[in-house]
């Protein structure tokens, strides 16, 4: 997926003298080829990330398509109070690419895990939030960037990651790889790889990709809500916060009343110490603690 995002910017930007990248001293050997064919659009202002995001809201102001390239914590949380007022509350068309999501950097350890980022981005009006699952669906989040008039954050893993989705998606609304009537998983980002491990073992169970956070589809959402008894919203991401929380804030605030179930990693820090698969299992987030909560 990073590499999809990474190509779609190279190319806007050799064909868009306007384009420009902002790296916060980040991606080194995703970027080199950019930086040694278009110097004058490559911009890295070193360890500084409220001057990566000060100057991309300057540069918007003045007419450039700026894309921001950092993992989530330098993209988020060091600067949130300069993504908040100098790009969301400006609402401009900056683009945000947060590299790591989860705990894809296991293990690093907290400082680079983005368990709380979908919280902290949703505190922001007009910023739209993308968490593709696989490179079709960043390919697609990246485009609609491109063309939009607003503030965009798009959550990515590392690369690597095997295509799922057909190039013709809607990268607005929910994406069915499995339809049933019973009971619906509904997930986003790259957990993609442990809902994938049991689609076959599940009867009656649709499986349902949301590769747009925010705004959601609420046509999409409202079906998603009504055709199935219970809901189970799988996420790497803290369990108070994320879509989960988003999903059951819409159906109590619409008075739909659906049996909703959060199967995320609890709200604290992770002391444990291993990869990414270890912390899966550990939190019950892998395909085998997802297949035992629903069998219960």
């Amino acid at each position: 997926m990073r590499n999809t995002a990474a190509n779609l910017i190279h190319d806007y930007c050799r064909e868009n003298k306007d384009g420009y990248l902002v790296v916060g001293d980040a991606g080194y050997g995703v970027w080199d080829k950019f930086q040694e064919e278009l110097p004058n659009q490559y911009i890295n202002p070193g360890i500084n990330e409220a001057a990566c995001i000060g100057l991309s809201a300057g540069m918007a102001l003045s007419g450039h398509k700026v894309f921001y390239y950092n993992i989530i914590p330098f993209v988020l949380m060091r600067c949130y109070e300069q993504v908040r007022l100098d790009i969301c509350y400006q609402d401009l068309p900056v683009v945000l690419i947060g590299i790591g999501s989860g705990i894809t950097y296991a293990p690093a350890g907290m400082t680079h895990y983005s368990l709380e980022d979908i919280t902290l981005a949703k505190t922001m009006p007009n910023l739209t939030i993308f968490s593709p699952s696989d490179p079709i669906q960043t390919k697609k989040a990246v485009e609609f960037a491109i063309k939009s008039d607003k503030p965009t954050y798009i959550r990515i893993s590392r690369s690597g990651e095997p295509k799922i989705f057909d190039e013709n998606i809607d990268i607005t609304k929910p994406q069915y790889i499995k339809k049933g009537s019973k009971q619906a998983i509904v997930f986003h980002g790259s957990i993609i790889d442990e809902v994938l491990k049991i689609s076959d073992e599940l009867k009656d169970t649709s499986i349902i990709s949301i590769p747009m956070i925010s705004p959601i589809d609420e046509n999409s959402i409202n079906e998603i809500l009504k055709n199935h008894e219970t809901i189970y919203i799988v996420e790497e991401h803290f369990e108070e916060g994320g879509f989960g929380t988003i999903l059951s804030d819409y159906a109590m605030k619409n008075k739909i009343f659906t049996n909703i179930e959060k199967i995320a990693i609890p709200n604290h820090y992770i002391h444990d110490i291993g990869n990414c698969n270890y912390l899966r299992k550990l939190y019950k987030i892998d395909s085998t603690s997802i297949l035992e909560r629903l069998s219960k």
